[in-house]
């Protein structure tokens, strides 16, 4: 259950800085949503990609300079956290209700 409220509590945080973010430069929010959702989402990728990429190569640095095994050289992988989930659930609920919203335009 407490899982569960992170994730909601992740995706009304994310609508809410949106909401905020479309209230100040007068953007529609429907407009602004998908394209926040993914570009929060991309931020959070990068940035444990990033701290991955920096582990690797301070644990290399290391091991050539000393020889001591500090660490392991890791691939990257992705793990998923209710942050994570909360955030991949705003970006589908606001694909959806970009493309309810969008609909006619799709259309001849």
């Amino acid at each position: 259950m407490k899982k569960w409220s992170v994730v909601f509590i992740t995706a009304a945080l994310e609508a809410g800085v949106l909401w905020l973010v479309s209230y100040m430069f007068g953007w529609n929010f429907t407009d602004i949503m998908l394209l926040g959702g993914l570009a929060i989402f991309g931020g959070v990728w990068f940035l444990r990609l990033n701290s991955n990429q920096i582990n690797n190569g301070h644990n290399a640095s290391i091991k050539g300079w000393t020889g001591q095994n500090t660490g392991k050289i890791t691939p990257f992988q992705f793990n998923m956290s209710p942050v994570v989930l909360g955030l991949l659930l705003f970006t589908f609920v606001s694909f959806v209700i970009t493309v309810f919203v969008y609909y006619p335009y799709f259309i001849n």
